[in-house]
Formats: C-alpha cells, structure tokens, sequence
C-alpha cells in the first residue's frame, strides 16, 4: 500500500518537472533491486533529497543432511532520504528512513524420500511440506555515504554511487504439519528455525549498494 503511493507521488510529481529547477529523475540498481529514484536540491550545492522506490528477487538453492532448501528473497522498498555534501562537492553523507517490504521464503524438500532435521529421519509422507519465512519490521533507519551530482541545480545528467546500511529486525517462522504429531520431530523443526533466525540477525545492519543515472531537469 505505501510501496503504491509512493510510486504514485512520485509518477504525479514527475508531472510538475518542468516548474521545479534542478529536480532529477533516474534508474537505479543495487543490492535492493531496481528502481526509480525522484531528487530535488534542498540548498543548490548542499543538500538534496530523494524519493526512492524499488524492488527485486533472488533465489538460492542449498542441499544439507537430506533436505534441499530453496530459499527466494523478494525486495520491496520505498525510501526518503537526505544527503548532505559537507565540501560543496560531490561527496555526501545520507540519512533516511526505508519502508520495509522485503521477506525470504524459504522451502525444505527431501532429497531421498525422507527428510534427515538435526540428524532425525522422518519419512516425508509424515511430515509434509517444511515451510517457513524471514520478514522484517515495516520501518529501517538508514546511513551512509556516496558520490553524486544531484544537488547541483544545473540540467544535464545525473549520476550517483551508495554505500550504507539499512538496520532492520528480522523475525523468522518454520514449520511442518507432521511436527503437530511428532513432539520430537516439533523439537528438531525449532531448533533449525532458531538457527536459521541467528544467521538471519547477522543482516540486521543489510548492506545497501547502489548505482543510479539518469536526468537533471
């Protein structure tokens, strides 16, 4: 829903390009996935804003102990950010705030009949299909720092590099119908769920790294 108006805001912003001196519009790509970036000059030379929005998904596959794990993160961000060049160049430092979308399905399937959790062997007709996710908190404060020419008020192309750090809570479910029946089988399911949630509090800090060009109006 915020995801819509923000693209909304910024398609209907784009309408009024030509009455705002030095705004700029460009693509973006990075390790959020691919957008659309809307900046303007707060002080010529000084500070900008942007609007941002994008989205994206990659998936992995990983085979362990009997089981094939798929897991397909999909990206969807909307994002205001400031950035302030303290030597009037090009060089700036950014603060901001993304809204979250983002989440990693994840699914276990055996590899021979059986699925082997922690070292239990379940036959799969007992256990049925290991389903889980990793999901984070709606809000992510971000800092970071880069190079580009967007505060400058002239026309002309536009280009920007990012390097921050998007913090965020991620918070993970796992589960399996056959673990309702299996006390020991529900045990073994928790305890991969509590790893996969520790490997998944090492992103709390996600690296953000982007590229984008575009137009300076």
């Amino acid at each position: 829903m915020i995801r819509r108006f923000a693209l909304g805001g910024l398609l209907a912003a784009l309408l009024y390009v030509p009455a705002w001196a030095g705004v700029g519009i460009s693509a973006n790509a990075g390790t959020l996935g691919l957008g659309l970036t809307l900046s303007a000059p707060i002080v010529p030379g000084w500070a900008d804003a942007r609007l941002l929005v994008n989205g994206g998904r990659i998936t992995r596959h990983e085979t362990t102990a009997g089981l094939h794990y798929r897991g397909r993160a999909h990206f969807r961000n909307a994002a205001l950010l400031a950035d302030f060049y303290p030597f009037g160049g090009l060089f700036h430092v950014t603060g901001g705030l993304y809204y979250d979308d983002n989440r990693v399905d994840l699914t276990g399937t055996p590899v021979n009949g059986a699925y082997t959790v922690n070292g239990y062997t379940v036959p799969a007709a007992a256990v049925g299909p290991i389903v889980g996710t990793i999901r984070y908190a709606r809000f992510a404060p971000y800092l970071g720092l880069g190079v580009s020419n967007d505060a400058r008020p002239r026309a002309g192309f536009a280009y920007g590099v990012d390097l921050g750090v998007m913090w965020d809570r991620p918070t993970t479910t796992l589960n399996a119908p056959g673990a309702a029946y299996d006390p020991p089988l529900a045990a073994e399911i928790a305890s991969v769920r509590a790893q996969i949630e520790t490997q998944a509090n090492r992103l709390r800090a996600y690296p953000v790294i982007s590229v984008s060009l575009g137009y300076r109006f």
